[in-house]
């Protein structure tokens, strides 16, 4: 599978570890496809280049699409969305 049909998830909201996500982007490689979720109701404090505490950022979590050929169960709110 390519990562073509599921760029069609980007924009979407679902329940993530019981915390409200958003698909914010989809990246292949090697390891296979993986989601990038922007976690709605958390934020972190990014350091800056000189690690000091800088700003408070959205914190992201990459997951991937399939895990042992099986599509993930974490984002099964999603599979509606994509035929693969």
């Amino acid at each position: 599978m390519t990562a073509s049909p599921l760029h069609a998830l980007i924009g979407k909201t679902l329940d993530f570890a019981g915390r409200p996500c958003q698909v914010i982007e989809v990246i292949q490689s090697r390891e296979g496809i993986s989601l990038v979720l922007q976690d709605a109701s958390a934020r972190d404090v990014q350091p800056n280049r000189h690690g000091e505490a800088h700003r408070r950022t959205p914190r992201v979590h990459t997951v991937p699409w399939r895990i042992r050929e099986q599509r993930n169960p974490e984002l099964a709110s999603l599979w509606e969305f994509v035929a693969d």
